[in-house]
């Protein structure tokens, strides 16, 4: 018998524009999650993740931001 513990993954929530944006696999890092949905919201490819704030649950979750405009 094993002694070694199995990790199991946060379940994750990406919460962006009042959407909850699917999980599409718990081993990618938060950013590689906002490139997968940026393929059908464009949008995304200049948001910001802020977060993973956790509930009681343990999920985390992410808040998705789009930067509109120029830092000038």
């Amino acid at each position: 018998m094993s002694n070694e513990l199995a990790t199991i993954p946060a379940k994750r929530t990406f919460n962006y524009n009042g959407m909850n944006l699917e999980d599409p696999d718990p081993s990618m890092p938060p950013e590689q999650v906002l490139e997968f949905h940026a393929l059908l919201h464009a949008e995304l490819t200049n948001a910001t993740l802020k977060g993973p704030s956790i509930g009681d649950d343990g999920r985390q979750t992410y808040k998705v931001e789009v930067k509109i405009g120029d830092d000038n």
